[in-house]
This record gives C-alpha cells, sequence and structure tokens, in this order.
C-alpha cells in the first residue's frame, strides 16, 4: 500500500485534507490515476515536443489539455492552473516564449512523475518486507535504535521552544506520535509558504478582496495546526478588516505580515537543518553539510531548487525577496547564494552588491531567463562568480554548486 503520509510531501499535489478522507477504495483509485499520469508522461511529452517543433498550436493545445486534465484529476491544482494559462496564450504570445515555458513546464511535470514513482516504490518495498521490517524494528529498539530516535525528537522540541511565535506549552504537551505528526504539519508550512505568499501579492495587486480573503485563511489554517497562535489571531483580523479598510492600509500591514511569515519560516526550516547536522555530522566520514540560501520571487522556481537539492548533501533556505535575505543574512552565513536577477523592489544585483558590503564572501550564483551580454557583465560587476540559464537543469545546477562547494 502506498504511504499517504510520503504522497502529501509531494508539495505540487495539494492533497491535505483529501487524501486522510480516503477509504481504501478511493486510495486504490487515486493510485491508478497517479500511475496512469507517470505512465502516459513519456508519450505526452514527446507529442507536445514535436508539436513544438512543428508550431502547431493546435496539437500542442491537445496535449496540454490532456496533461492539464490528469493533473486536475490528482489534486496537482496549481500546475494544472498554470497550465489552463499557458494554453490560454497559444496563438496570443511569440513562440519562443511558449516554447521557453513549456520546456520548463515539462521538467517539472518529469520531476513530478519521479517523486510520484518514488514514493510508490517506496511503498512496494514495505509491502514486501514488513515482517522483517516489523522483527528488525524490534531488535533495534532493545539495542537503542528507539533511543536515537527519541534524542534527535528531544534535540528537536528544544530548537522549536526556541521560536518565540510558536505555543511553547502546546509543543510541550504532545505525546510523541503527535509530534511526529506536528513536525510533517510544519514541513507543510514550510514547502507551501512560497507559493501563498505569492498568491498574496497577486491578491494585493489585482485588488482581488476574494482571493486576498481565501489565501490569508489558508495561512490563518495553517498557522493554527502548527500552534502560532498570535499570529493566527492577527491574520483573522487582517481578515475581518478587508473591504472595510483602505487597499493602503491592507497593504501596509500584509507587507509587513508577510515578513513575519517568512521569519518563522526561516527559523523552523533552519531548526530542522540543524538536527540533519548534527545527524551528518554524527559520521565519521559524512561531508560537510554546506547551507545554500536561494533568493527568487516565483514559488515555482524555489519549489524546483527544493525537489533537487532534497536528497542532497546541501541545506537548502528558501526566501522570496531581497529583504527577507538580507534578515536571514543578520543571523546565518550561508556557504552559497542562487539569486534571481529579475526581482521586483530589490532585484539580484542590488541584492549581491549588498551581500558583499555586509562582510559575506561565498560564491553567488545568478539565476537568469537573460543572456544577453549586458545582463551578465552588470551581475559580474555586482560579485557574480557564475551563472545558470532558467529554465532550471538539474545537472547543471549541481555541476555549478560542486564546482564551489566540494
Amino acid at each position: 500500500m502506498i504511504n499517504k503520509d510520503k504522497l502529501l510531501e509531494i508539495s505540487e499535489l495539494q492533497l491535505t485534507g483529501k487524501i486522510e478522507q480516503m477509504d481504501e477504495g478511493k486510495m486504490n483509485n487515486f493510485v491508478q490515476l497517479l500511475n496512469s499520469f507517470s505512465d502516459n508522461l513519456p508519450g505526452l511529452e514527446k507529442k507536445i515536443k514535436d508539436a513544438l517543433v512543428t508550431k502547431n498550436n493546435d496539437a500542442l493545445k491537445k496535449h496540454l489539455s490532456a496533461i492539464r486534465e490528469i493533473l486536475v484529476k490528482i489534486y496537482a491544482d496549481e500546475m494544472a492552473q498554470d497550465c489552463t494559462k499557458q494554453i490560454g496564450k497559444l496563438g496570443t504570445e511569440k513562440h519562443e516564449k511558449i516554447e521557453a515555458y513549456i520546456r520548463y513546464f515539462l521538467s517539472t511535470l518529469s520531476m513530478l512523475s519521479a517523486d510520484i514513482q518514488k514514493v510508490q516504490q517506496t511503498g512496494k518495498q514495505a509491502d514486501e518486507s514488513q515482517v522483517s521490517q516489523t522483527s528488525q524494528a524490534s531488535q533495534k529498539d532493545a539495542t537503542g535504535s528507539g533511543a536515537k530516535g527519541k534524542k534527535d525528537d528531544s534535540e528537536m522540541l528544544e530548537r522549536l521552544l526556541d521560536i518565540s511565535e510558536l505555543k511553547a506549552e502546546k509543543i510541550e504537551q504532545m505525546e510523541e506520535g503527535e509530534f511526529e505528526n506536528y513536525l510533517q504539519v510544519l514541513n507543510t508550512f514550510t514547502e507551501n509558504y512560497p507559493a501563498q505568499e505569492e498568491k498574496i501579492n497577486d491578491a494585493l495587486k489585482l485588488k482581488d478582496n476574494d482571493l486576498l480573503t481565501k489565501s490569508l485563511t489558508d495561512v490563518k489554517d495553517i498557522l493554527e495546526k502548527i500552534f502560532a497562535d498570535e499570529m493566527a489571531q492577527d491574520c483573522a483580523k487582517q481578515i475581518k478588516a478587508i473591504g472595510a479598510t483602505s487597499p493602503e492600509k491592507i497593504e501596509a500591514y500584509m507587507r509587513y505580515f508577510l515578513s513575519s511569515l517568512s521569519m518563522l519560516s526561516i527559523d523552523i526550516q533552519m531548526a530542522q537543518q540543524k538536527i540533519e547536522t548534527s545527524q551528518m555530522a554524527e559520521k565519521e566520514s559524512g561531508p560537510k553539510a554546506n547551507k545554500i540560501l536561494a533568493v527568487d520571487d516565483t514559488a515555482f522556481f524555489l519549489t524546483i531548487l527544493k525537489k533537487i537539492l532534497q536528497d542532497s548533501r546541501y541545506n537548502l533556505t528558501c526566501v522570496s525577496s531581497g529583504r527577507d535575505a538580507l534578515k536571514y543574512l543578520e543571523k546565518h552565513k550561508p556557504d552559497m547564494f542562487l539569486l534571481d536577477i529579475e526581482m521586483p523592489g530589490m532585484d539580484g544585483y542590488e541584492l549581491a552588491t549588498k551581500i558583499k558590503e555586509s562582510g559575506h564572501t561565498a560564491p553567488i550564483i545568478f539565476l537568469t531567463g537573460n543572456a544577453k551580454k549586458e545582463y551578465l557583465a552588470k551581475a559580474v560587476k555586482s560579485g557574480a562568480a557564475d551563472f545558470i540559464i532558467k529554465p532550471i537543469n538539474k545537472d547543471v545546477l549541481l555541476d555549478k554548486i560542486r564546482k564551489y562547494l566540494r
């Protein structure tokens, strides 16, 4: 049987609140849909690439629509929405722009398919060796491995209690099983936050109060689940004020609120990474866990970076603005920076300059979709050590990182 908790870790699948309600029959049907997605993707991918080469918009629309339908069925809602937007642009956007997006979109689909297959394979292995694992688990508990798990939980508990926004007494009252579930909820918060932040910013730009209310309600719900009670209460007050307060006041509060959420996300990520770093340090020959700070205002790109680096020895922290990056640097010293160039407010050039001025000497790699000479010259002048052209290729990214972090 496929592991529901592992499926919940796939951030592209919006399964929270849905998968928990599936009985065995519905779960089996859902697994069949996931299999259909993974099995059919290679064929659809080839058809889409052929349509790009021949510039056949009708065929492209047909194949993208087929992908969108399966994405909706497996609850990959945001990817389905992005696909719908792109279908709507066929015939009106330049072909070069369409092709660049489609190439990127296909890479994200491939990574989603790989994640799904990985979860399915893990489930199969678990079914095949359940009896053996039960026996091994008993032996490990007898020899102290259970004590190590409790030690890790104890260290994580101490680090979480240091985060002032989280209600300490509620965390301390949890049983061992409840605490493990709580850690999963924290992961959900940090994984989904960049996308939630993007939705809130979009709602502010569009002055769409309905979208803002929905997005803030989603944030409030997850804040309550992680026991960030005061932030959840502030969020609830602000939701009530929407429509009755001037847009300027709403926007001013939102900027402050998003900044607070970003710092909470960073603090949680750092608590998790310190445990991982501690575990790696216990291995005599284990490599150093380098810290990488990624800054990009697009949640989609940050998700890609997380997926690529999730099984590596690198500890990745993601923020979505130059302002949040500088706040992070007040307390932390990364071993590398991955900076998007084109960001609102403070672009990558200005951020790189400020990073250098603040005394940080770690290499800066710029992420850019523009390879013009003037862009690259300006980037070098502001402190760039290297570049990665979007859409991001996994092998290129890892090669660039290894070039500077050995």
